[in-house]
């Protein structure tokens, strides 16, 4: 394996200036640091990432810690890393399984290891991490939550707007009994979809009365309980929005499974754009998050966290599309699952 010294020798310059090539710190005359770059090339050599972080405080690594693998999430981690590998960072990920305690470890692990910056979404509202982050010189960006702090940059959905699109595209289609599967009580933007969604409803003269609301924890296994719950209290409903893809999926797996047709009997929305949505029968109705975009905004606003002055630059809120499947069809008002469970 090739070493400093070797590239040395072959560019004929001493190993000082090979390491101020590499980290780029110091200028280097533009033809001595094209043979620099030339041995390099020739020899395979491959700098000790390690050892350069810990002499410049900096080794190329971004943090990311998130509530769990699913997805969004899964999407997000294949985005960023794309995204920090065409750059030359790497990126490494902390899942917190929605744990506050793993949480507060993974932050508290990422910033000692000086890492260049932290994305991080909470596991709620409830964070007990959010004085660590303060306290810390690492550049952080919070995705797809908010905090009443402007020292921390933000990148998220519109979740307003995203409910409010679900709402009136299934309005739109003639559906007044609509059952909402929300995420958990405690993440802020659960109720910011849910208020989007029921104000969308309520535009068309409709409503989405108590009992229709069950609550998920954005899993595929808390759409099938939604699911099942709904068949098993007979709820009358000609629709189904969950506010995610994997419920969505989880509510349709439900479904098939005691026999009701979606979108046959009833329809069924989800929100995020996943893959999935795709790869399932029937495809499913989703407002879409414009997820590369964010990622590619997330790490930027690391980048450059120093220069942003905007409140439009440090808080950036994305804009959902409807997509559109075939778990979605025009009914009549006295079409709905109840009846389909009562016959």
């Amino acid at each position: 394996m090739a070493s400093m010294k070797d590239v040395a020798a072959m560019a004929g310059v001493s190993i000082s200036t090979v390491s101020r090539v590499i980290s780029g710190n110091i200028p280097v005359d533009h033809g001595t640091a094209e043979r620099v770059k030339s041995a390099i090339s020739s020899l395979d050599f491959r700098p000790n990432l390690l050892a350069s972080g810990l002499r410049s405080k900096s080794g190329k690594l971004i943090g990311l810690v998130v509530p769990g693998l699913y997805e969004p999430f899964a999407s997000i981690i294949g985005h960023l890393e794309y995204t920090t590998a065409q750059h030359g960072y790497s990126l490494v990920v902390g899942n917190s399984r929605s744990q506050p305690a793993l949480e507060q470890r993974f932050v508290d692990n990422l910033i000692r290891r000086h890492v260049d910056g932290l994305i991080f979404t909470p596991v709620s509202h409830e964070t007990t991490v959010i004085d660590r982050v303060l306290d810390s010189e690492v550049p952080v960006v919070w995705f797809d939550r908010v905090w009443d702090d402007d020292r921390i940059l933000t990148v998220r959905l519109d979740n307003r707007e995203a409910g409010a699109i679900a709402g009136k595209h299934l309005c739109e289609h003639g559906h007044e009994r609509i059952v909402v599967v929300t995420g958990p009580s405690n993440v802020d933007l659960c109720h910011d979809r849910l208020e989007g969604f029921v104000s969308a409803v309520r535009t068309k003269g409709e409503d989405i009365p108590h009992d229709h609301v069950l609550v998920g924890d954005f899993s595929f296994e808390s759409g099938v309980a939604a699911g099942v719950s709904i068949l098993e209290r007979n709820i009358d409903c000609t629709a189904v929005w969950a506010q995610n893809d994997l419920m969505a999926i989880g509510v349709l797996k439900a479904f098939s499974s005691h026999g009701v047709n979606v979108p046959g009997d009833v329809s069924i929305m989800g929100l995020d754009g996943i893959p999935l949505t795709r790869m399932v029968h029937p495809e499913i109705t989703t407002v879409e998050q414009p997820l590369q975009e964010m990622c590619e905004d997330l790490f930027s606003k690391i980048l450059h966290a120093e220069t942003l002055v905007e409140e439009s630059d440090r808080h950036r809120v994305f804009r959902p599309t409807l997509l559109k499947g075939q778990s979605v069809k025009s009914v009549s008002k006295h079409e709905g699952v109840a009846d389909i469970i009562q016959n």
